[in-house]
């Protein structure tokens, strides 16, 4: 890209003497970094400087980057004593000649000699545009102001205040001139004696004469019959009462009149017969009453009339717009009542139509009858009721027809009948209830068709023979009517490409009211009283096209039967013909816990619905997840009956608000139970397997539910109140060590307050050792005196009885009363060997447990009996290790040993039999009844637990620690 050099440098100093000196260089392809651009027609402020000899502002503006760029020299003057002559930066700029002057504006000054002096300080004595800001400035402009410059082509004076007239030798003085825009004047204009028949001097190059805003108040006879070679006359914002018939004589060859905003009150008869080329009329916004027969009789060339926003009825005289070559007819805001039969009649040019907001009530009859070429027609805003079948019959080029803001109740049969061009058709803001069943019959080509804000309704629009089938119909704009569900033969029409129909009342939408066949359809269903969408599976076929389906702000209801169409939204199926849908700020409107919630950021677990009365047990909710495919149900008692989950979902997820004292017998497809809040002192008794989560918040257990502990079920204990003490150490250990199945183990707590979890269990049963003074001291000093006589006599025996009830252990160790030589006899069967051997004994008889295993492989004395040799390795061991297997309850000895075991524990009243299941749990069928009592009633280790050695050293003998 090329670059420009710099075109224009300025060095001002703002001094009271500055002087402003610049150099202008040829242009070399784009612009300086100190350009400034102010418009996108590539024109920039060249400089703008403060001149203090002649008290003004000088702006230079140019066309880029062109051989002889075009300037604009801008002068605002502070005063109009400005003085121009002499002035350093002008003859500075004279000097210059790469540029070529077009235009020179100036406000505020004081008027120059003449202008051509003023441009020679530029070393240009002409321009092509003058403009001139006469506000304030001093004095009137005159023929003498504008003399010599011969390339004036348009002059602009606004804001001329002070100019009452125009000088007749100024158009003498410019005899280029071809525009003349006078604004903000306050003239008169001059009557000319004479008719058009008087060889007035006639301006050749004059084609556009502006009079705005300039007080006019009388156009008087003649007044522009010097200017007949004018073609455009604009003569708005004045206050012309009244046009005289002879007011534009001379005016030949003018072609465009503008009358608008006089207050003009009537039209006179051949107004208009010294304009005999007139082709465009303007009467907008006048006060304009009677519009005689003949007002445009003679006009053979008009082509065009608006009458806008009138301020009075209009009063037409017979065929006062019958005009053969008028194109276009604007009333607009000008009322008429009621409307000539023959108004337009023999107006067989005439294309364009519009009478709007004009009070009709009734077209007459044969209105249209001579109108076969017309293409728009606009009766839009009116007071029309009813409408006649043939009423539009002869139009047979209508391409577009507005018939909106009306109050038409019907579109009675053939209503469009022989419209075969017909395109487009509005009738908004109507009172349409009815449309005949074939009043599309005979138009097949219409594209658009708006009929918003009736009162039609889906039963109405069903019954339209033809109407679903147009070939060519692209946009269908039906909102704000009463229509309550998709037509299905809409889907038919191939070419339909936005159907609206929002503001409606349609309540729900099923899966096939998406299905159109136009892949590029976009469906406006916003502002509905839609609560469903019933998807009944997902799109894999391609039935489905890319339809777009815009539905926000409607009232959804945020439940189960609403989910799969949800789940269709965020998750689409692998195809590229599922509805792109757009939810737009679309909020649920029920059930109450949903309300407001955005529905594209809903997740799926949220969507719920009820079971029917019928199917739900008695005091009792349910509903249905299919999020999660889970029945929920809140019962105030255990239900007698439960619903088969088969027929809503998978699982079954119970809430009772209350307990029955007995045996909970739940059926296989209850996971999850819910006992929350319900006082519980003790764990609930279940007779089934197959609860997976189990919630007793909030209850009043002080215990550990060891035996639920055992059955892997995810709980929650959180709220209750367990004691965490010496005596329950047991308890905290299950809590602590099974912590991976209470979810909220990390919230349960102990009484008083302190979360389970990091209570340190080896620190509960220490006993604080005080310091007896005094008289206690020596009290019990005397007292252990006489007791230690009798206390070594029957040392052992004391001993055994503090440690069997569990007293005294940090002073009583079980080595004190148990001299045994084996720390545990394992009890397993010779099928669980190889487990014994590489697992078990390893880990205990090595460092650093060291414990002193009996095992009959090794241990046992060859030949002896084997029942004597099973009751001498329990009773020589502090422990009986029982490996729990099938194998186990198969064997002909190992169930013996258990017996003998545990039979030995309760003569000793201390817990001996440990259990150590290795796999799955036998069936309790296959088990005698002293060891499923025992299992009941006890605690076992599950090899695999990842506290299982932990927990097996713990329920090992306790050794007294040495002190060297």
């Amino acid at each position: 890209m090329m670059r420009c050099k710099t075109m224009l440098l300025l060095t001002l100093t703002l001094s009271a003497s500055a002087r402003a000196w610049y150099n202008l260089n040829d242009c070399g392809g784009g612009p300086s970094q100190s350009s400034k651009f102010f418009d996108p027609m590539a024109s920039i402020t060249l400089e703008r400087f403060y001149d203090p000899k002649c008290g003004c502002n000088v702006t230079f503006l140019g066309q880029f980057c062109r051989v002889g760029f075009p300037l604009k020299i801008t002068i605002e003057c502070n005063s109009h004593d400005s003085d121009f002559t002499a002035i350093p930066a002008f003859e500075k700029f004279s000097q210059a000649s790469n540029f070529t002057l077009i235009a020179l504006s100036m406000s505020h000054c004081k008027l120059p000699s003449t202008f051509a002096s003023l441009l020679a300080n530029f070393g240009h004595a002409d321009a092509e545009l003058l403009e001139i800001m006469l506000e304030s400035m001093g004095g009137e402009l005159q023929g003498t102001h504008v003399r010599g410059l011969r390339k004036v082509r348009k002059m602009v004076l606004y804001k001329a205040a002070k100019q009452n007239r125009i000088p007749r030798d100024l158009f003498d003085s410019l005899p280029d001139l071809e525009e003349f825009d006078v604004s903000f004047a306050q003239l008169r204009l001059e009557a000319s004696g004479g008719d058009d028949s008087i060889d007035e001097p006639s301006y050749f190059a004059l084609r556009s004469l502006r009079l705005t805003s300039c007080g006019i108040n009388v156009v008087p006879p003649g007044a522009f019959a010097r200017l007949g070679n004018i073609t455009e006359l604009y003569l708005g914002h004045n206050f012309i009462e009244n046009i005289t018939w002879d007011a534009f004589r001379g005016l030949k060859n003018l072609e465009t009149l503008s009358l608008s905003n006089n207050p003009i009150t009537s039209l006179p008869p051949r107004a208009f017969a010294f304009t005999p080329r007139l082709r465009r009329l303007y009467l907008d916004q006048t006060l304009l009453k009677t519009v005689p027969g003949d007002a445009f009789q003679g006009l053979q060339h008009l082509e065009l009339i608006t009458l806008k926003k009138g301020n009075a009825t209009i009063k037409f005289g017979a065929r006062a717009l019958a005009l053969s070559s008028l194109e276009e007819l604007t009333i607009e805001s000008a009322l008429q009542t009621p409307l000539p039969k023959d108004l337009i009649e023999g107006s067989v040019a005439l294309q364009t139509l519009i009478i709007r907001y004009a009070g009709l009530k009734i077209i007459p009859k044969g209105f249209f009858a001579t109108q076969q070429r017309l293409q728009k027609l606009d009766l839009s805003g009116n007071e029309l009721t009813t409408l006649d079948a043939d009423v539009f019959q002869s139009l047979k080029a209508l391409v577009a027809l507005n018939m909106s803001g009306n109050r038409i109740k019907e579109f009675p049969n053939d209503i469009f009948f022989g419209l075969s061009k017909l395109e487009t058709v509005s009738a908004n803001n109507n009172s349409l209830q009815y449309i005949a069943t074939d009043a599309f019959d005979a138009t097949n080509s219409i594209t658009h068709l708006a009929l918003n804000d009736n009162l039609l309704t889906s039963e109405v629009l069903s019954s339209l023979r033809h109407f679903w089938v147009l070939p060519k119909l692209k946009e269908l704009r039906l909102q704000g009517n009463r229509i309550s569900y998709m037509i299905p033969n809409w889907k038919q029409i191939y070419s339909l490409e936005i159907l609206d129909l929002s503001r409606n009342n349609i309540m729900a939408l099923e899966q096939a009211d998406f299905m159109f066949r136009n892949p590029k359809l976009e469906i406006n269903l916003r502002e509905n009283h839609i609560t469903n969408i019933k998807f009944h599976s997902l799109p894999s076929t391609m039935l489905w096209f890319k339809t777009s389906v815009f539905l926000g702000e409607n009232p959804f209801r945020c439940d189960c039967e609403l989910y799969m169409f949800i789940k269709a939204f965020q998750y689409p199926p692998n195809t590229s013909f599922i509805p792109k849908i757009t939810l737009d700020q679309a909020a649920c409107a029920s059930p109450p816990t949903l309300a407001g919630a955005l529905i594209q950021d809903l997740p799926l677990t949220s969507f719920t619905c009820s079971l029917p009365p019928r199917d739900c047990p008695a005091n009792c909710t349910c509903d249905v997840r299919p999020g999660v495919r889970t029945l929920e149900l809140d019962c105030k008692v255990e239900p007698s009956v439960y619903p088969n989950p088969g027929n809503h979902a998978q699982k079954t997820i119970l809430r009772l608000r209350k307990l029955q004292s007995k045996p909970l017998i739940l059926p296989s497809h209850v996971v999850s139970l819910n006992l929350a809040d319900l006082g519980l002192t003790k764990p609930p008794l279940l007779k089934t397997h197959n609860i997976q989560k189990l919630d007793l918040s909030r209850n009043q257990l002080t215990d550990a539910p060891l035996e639920l502990l055992k059955e892997n079920i995810s709980l929650r204990l959180s709220g209750n109140e367990f004691i965490c003490d010496c005596s329950h150490l047991d308890n905290v250990y299950a809590l602590q060590s099974n912590g991976a199945w209470i979810d909220d183990a990390q919230s349960v707590t102990c009484k008083g307050g302190e979360y389970l979890m990091h209570i340190k269990v080896e620190k509960l049963c220490e006993i604080r050792k005080e310091t007896v003074i005094g008289v206690t001291l020596a009290v019990l000093g005397g007292l252990v005196a006489v007791v230690a006589g009798f206390a070594y006599r029957c040392s052992h025996k004391i001993k055994l009885f503090l440690f069997s009830h569990g007293w005294c252990q940090s002073w009583v160790q079980e080595d004190d009363i148990d001299n045994a030589e084996y720390d545990a006899f394992v009890s397993f069967s010779q099928d669980d060997a190889q487990w014994v051997a590489e697992q078990l004994l390893p880990i205990l008889e090595g460092e650093p447990n060291n414990y002193k295993l009996c095992v009959h492989y090794r241990d046992w004395v060859v030949g002896d009996m084997i029942p004597a040799q099973i009751a001498t390795s329990v009773e020589r061991s502090r422990r009986t290790i029982v490996v729990l297997t099938k194998n186990f309850l198969k064997s002909t000895w190992a169930p013996l040993e258990f017996r003998a075991a545990n039979a030995h524990a309760q003569r000793e009243r201390r817990a001996q039999v440990l259990i150590v299941v290795l796999g799955e749990i036998p069936d309790c069928e296959e088990m005698d009844a002293e060891l499923r009592a025992y299992l009941s009633t006890n605690t076992y280790l599950k090899w695999g637990d990842p506290w299982f050695w932990e927990k097996l050293k713990y329920a090992m003998p306790h050794r007294r620690q040495n002190i060297g």
